[in-house]
């Protein structure tokens, strides 16, 4: 199995206490799932700083200032929205699994505009794999995710009867 992909099957599995936990913590000790996502992300910034950091590569938690910049400001607008958003939703959600469905969906346009920037841009971006046959695979996790989370598929025959 390639690395990237056991990555993920342990992130899958690793994130699921965290998404049980925002519902969790608003209902039983009226915590905010903004409140939360501070703290939470404030442990994963300092795990991560702490395992670069055991691993000789400590040198590497501060980019140089024009990328780290951007980096910080693409966290600021897209992260901060993003993550707070999702949060938030998974807090009000009627079943917290819901939304990391729908926020999982975000695949199927990274998938797609991976594929078409490395075509345009060859020199910024590294080559994309692209086959119909893996787009064709998420588009269907994702609407099984969505399923198995209490979402309904409409009755096409309704309106004929």
């Amino acid at each position: 199995m390639e690395t990237w992909f056991v990555k993920s099957i342990v992130a899958t599995v690793t994130i699921v206490p965290a998404f049980i936990a925002i519902p969790f913590f608003k209902f039983k000790f009226g915590i905010d799932p903004l409140v939360f996502l501070v703290w939470y992300f404030g442990a994963i910034a300092v795990a991560i700083a702490v395992y670069l950091g055991m691993g000789g590569r400590g040198d590497e938690l501060v980019p140089p200032m024009p990328q780290l910049a951007v980096i910080i400001a693409i966290g600021i607008v897209f992260g901060a929205l993003a993550n707070g958003s999702l949060f938030q939703a998974i807090g009000l959600a009627p079943n917290p699994g819901l939304p990391p469905v729908i926020y999982a969906s975000s695949s199927l346009v990274v998938f797609f505009l991976s594929a078409v920037l490395a075509g345009s841009f060859p020199a910024l971006f590294k080559p994309a794999n692209f086959e119909l046959s893996r787009m064709t695979g998420i588009i269907l996790v994702i609407a099984g995710l969505y399923l198995l989370a209490g979402g309904r598929i409409g009755n096409p025959f309704r309106s004929m009867a």
